[in-house]
């Protein structure tokens, strides 16, 4: 299933399924090759260097098995631990171990030094903003509220102006129309009484 799959998506040319089914390949058989080794080794010894020396037997003694280790019985064992996997832990959903202390004390080390180097610089300078922007916009209320008692004093001198301009303007009418008034009243007396003349 799994190599007719692999087949289908060569057979496909898409490249990335290419690629994995290249490493799969590669990864099978370096295992395989280890696998093979170890096995050969195992089978062409033939010694018992293997097995444990018996119960009397010394440390430093040599057994008297009849052989000695070959280098190349040597480099099989190692490649065959090379190859045996590493035994399943036990897990679960809480089974922390040592991470979760490691990860309480990095977190608390970063904490401390972001505090230090990032947090408290930068709240520093948000308060020092926000005490400028609050007296900034103190002085700003200020400036508003002189430029109402402003506008204030300065509606009540126009309105003041303006009562006075219309009462000018009115005593200037009254002062023409009398003297008008005046000077019609005149012309017509001097018309009449050249008009007497002239009769």
């Amino acid at each position: 299933s799994f190599l007719s799959r692999s087949f289908l998506r060569i057979g496909t040319r898409d490249p990335e399924a290419s690629a994995t089914m290249a490493r799969r390949t590669r990864s099978v058989a370096v295992s395989s090759a280890l696998l093979l080794a170890g096995a050969w080794t195992l089978s062409s010894a033939s010694s018992r260097a293997w097995v444990a020396p018996p119960k009397g037997a010394e440390f430093g003694q040599a057994v008297s098995t009849g052989s000695t280790v070959q280098p190349w019985q040597v480099a099989g064992s190692a490649l065959m631990l090379a190859a045996v996997p590493e035994p399943a832990h036990a897990g679960g959903m809480f089974d922390f171990g040592l991470t979760l202390p490691f990860v309480a004390v990095t977190f608390l080390t970063m904490m401390a030094v972001l505090n230090a180097l990032w947090y408290s610089p930068v709240t520093a300078e948000v308060d020092d903003r926000n005490k400028k922007l609050l007296k900034t916009l103190s002085e700003a209320t200020d400036m508003l509220s002189k430029a109402d008692e402003m506008q204030v004093v300065y509606t009540g001198q126009l309105r003041e102006a303006r009562e006075k301009a219309s009462a000018a303007v009115k005593a200037y009418k009254e002062e023409t129309g009398i003297a008008i008034s005046t000077q019609i009243e005149a012309a017509a007396t001097a018309r009449e009484t050249k008009a007497a003349e002239v009769k």
